[in-house]
């Protein structure tokens, strides 16, 4: 779960500007790429191999690239293989070891089934050095009691003892092999001394003996293997449960491996290392009694009360809070008045019988939903996802910058969908903010996580390809259950935009050719009246006598005889009306007229 990491700080990481060609290792250098067919038989045939899954296209696969590169040349020359799988071309392969990030690196020991992720810096000198450790042997093999002894007693990390009666051979195979997938967290023993055999062993003396010593602890408080049948998950599950101490302290160091135990863990967050050690006894008293059921653990507040907030409790300390790790849920002893440490072994009683309700953190429910990509909270999550439509969920958080960058082309897939009327309301496309909202039985353990919940109620199926728009939408139609095409239908309401566009271009084109041509018409009109207006300045004396006369006519007697002038006037503004109709044509002949010439051509 991404819960298992949430003490370590999240930070968005650099793009790295390359080429393709940086993640993919040379053909002439080390590196061993493999494929689903060669995969398990590479790993099986290998004591230690160290696998980069990856994607050509990821910018932190293009930066670890050179450093993979030169340490496989150097870690060939010690038989330690380093090797590639392209999760754009083995799909399968990756989604099987659960690839859910690029690059991702683990270390096989010997089996398909025996791996752990690869914990070092991604450097060559760093992944030289861990691989290196990891080829040394994984148990210490001890033939002398009062050696072993003092091993037991100057430990600093939990340790695995097997006890080896005589001729005993059962069961030890098993034991290496764990101890090589579990190294890093955990020192292993091995011994055949008769001291620890007759102290530890079966009584029947046909099996061997597993103890687990506990920092911190008498060696009388050690924990016995008590499983009538010795096998890998058996032995795992007790080495997993029994390493933890009775009442531990949760850290950036042992975070990791509480999350592991897969079991509820019960969390005491104090401000003072006296409340914690007035609390001790009663700790250690419940995790006797619920041991293999609950683990038990203190926090130091002044360091992680933040942790509070992700349990959905409040940073007021000291408190006492449940994580049910597997269904993610959380149970809280309120809050509203100052903890009682009386009230908690009634508290984890009820829990274990299923009478506490969760703490759920919920966003409240949109009113309305405004948007192509559904708004999606923790109290409606179950029921959008079983809605009878193929529906694509993103999981994100606010600060993720690979969630910033992938929220336009998400909201444009979501787009296309709800253009088309057929398909609106087959397809939906989902976000929901993880870090803001519970979902239990939801395993996020990176944002984005994108997951598709089929219409036909199948198994959802997690998004493990470019974050494309027609990387989703291939995806959509592959893994979903109502075929819908959205690659098809982004081409189509591309090609019809595009259309609309041309056309609209073309009338605004055509618009705008109009419109220059009614501006050169009125030029010219402009241009006429401007030149009437120049020639009727030269005719000034005239126009002013014509006036006179005119004024003069009018004031005396009428006469039978007309003014001849008149008929010249009355010509003349015919002749105006006349240009505004033939304009170019008549221009050169009404300018004459008015000028005193050619009053025949009229």
């Amino acid at each position: 779960m991404l819960f298992r990491s949430l003490l370590i700080a999240a930070a968005s990481a650099v793009f790295v500007h390359a080429d393709d060609s940086a993640a993919v290792a040379p053909e002439d250098s080390s590196v061993v790429k493999l494929n689903g067919e060669n995969f398990e038989d590479f790993v099986s045939t290998h004591p230690l191999v160290l696998a980069e899954f990856f994607a050509p296209w990821c910018g932190h696969c293009k930066h670890l690239g050179p450093e993979y590169v030169a340490a496989a040349d150097v870690l060939a020359k010690k038989d330690i293989p380093l090797v590639q799988v392209d999760c754009t071309q083995e799909r399968d392969l990756c989604s099987k070891y659960e690839v859910r990030g690029y690059p991702t690196v683990k270390v096989f020991r010997g089996a398909p089934d025996a791996f752990t992720d690869y914990p070092g810096e991604r450097k060559s000198d760093s992944i030289v050095s861990y691989m290196i450790k990891q080829s040394l042997p994984a148990v210490s093999v001890f033939d002398d009691a009062a050696d072993l002894q003092e091993a037991i007693d100057n430990l600093k990390d939990v340790i695995v003892l097997q006890v080896l009666p005589e001729g005993v051979t059962v069961g030890n195979d098993t034991f290496f092999t764990i101890a090589n997938s579990l190294r890093d967290d955990f020192t292993f023993f091995s011994t055949n001394n008769s001291e620890f055999v007759d102290k530890y062993a079966p009584k029947s003396g046909k099996r061997p003996g597993y103890v687990i010593f506990r920092p911190d602890e008498e060696s009388s408080d050690a924990s016995i293997f008590e499983g009538k049948i010795i096998d890998k998950d058996n032995l795992v599950d007790f080495i997993k449960v029994e390493a933890k101490p009775l009442f531990g302290e949760v850290n950036g160091g042992s975070f990791r491996a509480y999350m592991a135990a897969d079991i509820p863990l019960a969390y005491y967050f104090y401000n003072e290392v006296e409340q914690r050690g007035e609390v001790a006894p009663l700790m250690q008293k419940l995790a006797r009694e619920y041991r293999g059921k609950i683990n038990f653990a203190g926090l130091d507040a002044t360091k992680f009360g933040v942790h509070a907030k992700n349990l959905n409790m409040e940073e007021k300390f000291p408190l006492f809070v449940i994580h049910d790790v597997k269904e993610n849920l959380k149970y809280g002893i309120s809050q509203d008045t100052e903890l009682d440490n009386d009230k908690i072994p009634d508290f984890v009683a009820d829990f274990v019988a299923g009478k506490l309700d969760p703490i759920v953190k919920s966003e409240p429910i949109p009113e309305v939903q405004n948007s192509s990509v559904y708004h999606l909270v923790g109290y409606e999550h179950d029921k959008i996802i079983a809605l009878p439509k193929d529906v694509l969920v993103k999981y994100y958080a606010p600060w993720c910058g690979h969630c910033k960058r992938l929220a336009p082309i998400f909201k444009a897939l979501a787009d296309v969908y709800a253009a088309d009327e057929a398909s609106k309301d087959k397809v939906v496309l989902a976000e929901i903010d993880h870090t803001a909202n519970d979902i239990p039985g939801v395993d996020i353990q990176g944002y984005p996580t994108l997951i598709l919940y089929p219409a036909d109620g199948s198994e959802p199926v997690e998004f493990q390809g470019q974050r494309t728009l027609e990387g989703m939408a291939n995806f959509i139609k592959e893994k979903g259950s109502l075929n819908i095409d959205g690659v098809a239908l982004h081409d189509e309401q591309e090609a019809v935009r595009k259309a609309e566009e041309e056309k609209k271009a073309a009338e605004e084109e055509k618009a705008e050719e109009e419109k220059q041509e009614k501006q050169a018409g009125e030029s010219v009109v402009d241009s006429a009246s401007s030149s009437e207006e120049t020639t009727s300045t030269t005719t000034t004396t005239t126009a002013a006598a014509v006036s006179s006369d005119a004024e003069k006519a009018k004031e005396a007697p009428k006469t039978e005889e007309a003014d001849p002038m008149a008929a010249v006037y009355a010509k003349i503004g015919e002749a105006k009306q006349f240009v505004l109709k033939e304009k170019d044509a008549l221009l050169a002949k009404v300018q004459g007229v008015i000028n005193g010439e050619n009053h025949d051509e009229l």
